[in-house]
């Protein structure tokens, strides 16, 4: 036989009542201490977001620095024209850098030019001035006009 033992209350109503405040009051802190936590974690993301755009912005501008610079130093293609005879022909001429040889884009002959004196020789053999050809260059167009003419022909 089973027998029903007799629940018996350890804690009076008043140290039952005080014990259940304690609870209480610790529950409503542990709310404020993660309202204070929320807060601060908000301050902090506002404080990361005000100091994140100029590290943005300087980058940026550091690319396009860059960029510019590229541009400006290193040369550009040029679109020419240019005739011996009656022939007249255009092509893609990229100056080169320094120690890098000029190139025609659509020959296989070396160009050197002579764009002071609007001249351009094209050699078989560089170290061979007999294997050369000499034109005469009608006119020149920038950059763009020589990339239309790359992407057309």
């Amino acid at each position: 036989m089973a027998i029903n033992p007799k629940k018996q209350s350890l804690l009076n109503k008043s140290d039952f009542q005080k014990q259940q405040a304690d609870k209480n009051k610790k529950r409503r802190l542990s709310a404020q201490q993660i309202k204070r936590q929320q807060q601060l974690e908000q301050q902090h993301r506002l404080q990361q977001q005000q100091v994140d755009p100029p590290k943005k912005g300087l980058t940026k501008l550091i690319i396009i620095g860059v960029f510019a610079l590229t541009a400006i130093l290193f040369p550009k293609p040029q679109l020419i024209t240019y005739k011996k005879l009656s022939m007249v022909t255009q092509s893609v001429y990229w100056p080169g850098l320094p120690g890098v040889k000029p190139i025609l884009f659509d020959s296989i002959l070396q160009p050197i030019p002579a764009l002071d004196r609007n001249t351009l020789y094209l050699c078989q053999d560089v170290s061979k001035p007999d294997t050369c050809q000499k034109y005469a260059i009608i006119e020149t167009q920038g950059f763009i006009a020589a990339l239309k003419h790359l992407i057309i022909n």
